[in-house]
């Protein structure tokens, strides 16, 4: 997907499509409901002093978006604070030292976008790039020596890479007058999967990390978009409309094997996939009538899916933890838009922020 910040300026407009949706409710019939659509928790304080890792995520507690970490025993810390601008989280650096924002502004009417490393230790920001209208959707090496992301310096959007450093001069991947978008870099930094509207519809392609070698994995008259490699970088996820409703498939590297990743069970409009670490499941949310939505959990191997969230909120953006064992999401229960948490069959379901504000955007990853 592309991150349109400007269209997201608050938690009601963050949407990882930017379409209005029709939407399609299906109820736990339709697909087996795990333990957590009823609903059952909390996770005890000794669970959730044993479960790895730390959550960035955006706040809106002040007038402006900050970009803050929270345990998973509910500890915080504020880890960006920029009154002029707004601070969105991106992408872990794949040594944990140091996480991915984007800082957005508005000067003289015109947005601006910026990529920068922000220490964890809270030191200063590192800017990747000058402020720009474009620069977004970045995705790391495996190593943490590059990254990828959309550029508008020498066109309408370019994929460029990146040395994580200050002053590096930026490597262009990609010349497409109709632009190139949402890169994701293969698990083994040998390859990058992107979607480019050159030959018409959006279609999802595969280049060589140095920009050569395209070719093209998708090819039908509606929408492909949004790939995403499985940690065992033997498929890649993409979402598509040409079932007269945004779904996603599955397909490996090579283009063989394309299929519907949840098989008949889900009836509505899918978004926010992420795969979990062992590349065996899927997470994705389902849009319901009313503003409602339900995190789904699906086996790769098998497409059965698992309801873990009983679709009588809005529960959105599902992130793994590093174990596989844990996911937090969105929601919005009780009048106020917070991430909680719960194990990965939906059991244990836990409120992890309170603060009055929206707080959203999730990323787990182990600091170091």
């Amino acid at each position: 997907m592309s991150q349109d910040l400007e269209s997201r300026r608050s938690w009601p407009g963050w949407a990882r499509l930017c379409a209005v949706l029709a939407l399609v409710g299906v109820g736990c019939s339709s697909g087996r409901c795990g333990r957590g659509a009823t609903g059952v928790g909390p996770l005890s304080e000794d669970e959730r002093r044993a479960i790895p890792g730390v959550i960035a995520f955006i706040s809106e507690r002040a007038t402006q978006k900050d970009v803050w970490l929270v345990k998973p025993t509910g500890e915080e810390r504020q880890l960006t604070q920029s009154p002029q601008e707004d601070d969105y989280t991106a992408a872990p650096a794949p040594d944990g030292k140091a996480l991915l924002i984007i800082a957005a502004r508005t000067v003289n009417g015109l947005h601006l976008e910026q990529l920068r490393l922000q220490p964890l230790d809270g030191s200063a920001p590192v800017p990747l790039n000058a402020p720009r209208a474009r620069a977004r959707n970045a995705s790391w090496s495996p190593d943490g020596r590059w990254l990828v992301a959309e550029s508008d310096a020498q066109g309408f959007s370019d994929l460029v890479r990146i040395e994580p450093k200050a002053g590096a001069a930026e490597q262009r991947l990609t010349s497409v007058s109709e632009g190139c978008f949402e890169p994701s870099v293969s698990p083994d930094g040998s390859e990058i999967a992107f979607v480019s509207s050159r030959e018409g519809d959006p279609e999802v392609y595969v280049m060589r990390a140095d920009g050569t070698g395209e070719r093209r994995i998708t090819a039908f008259y509606q929408e492909d978009r949004e790939p995403r490699w499985s940690p065992d970088g033997k498929w890649l996820s993409f979402i598509s409309n040409r079932e007269g409703r945004d779904r996603y498939f599955l397909v490996h590297p090579d283009g063989a094997e394309l299929r519907a990743l949840s098989g008949a069970a889900s009836k509505g409009e899918e978004r926010e996939l992420v795969w979990s670490p062992d590349s065996q499941k899927v997470a994705f949310v389902e849009r319901l009538p009313d503003a409602k939505s339900r995190i789904w959990v699906a086996s790769v191997a098998s497409g059965e899916l698992v309801a873990l969230t009983d679709g009588k909120s809005r529960d959105d953006e599902p992130a793994w933890s590093p174990d596989g064992k844990y996911l937090v999401f969105v929601a919005e229960r009780g009048g106020d838009t917070d991430l909680w948490l719960m194990r990965a069959d939906g059991s244990g379901q836990t409120r992890l922020t309170t603060a009055k504000g929206a707080d959203w955007l999730p990323r787990w990853f182990v600091p170091h």
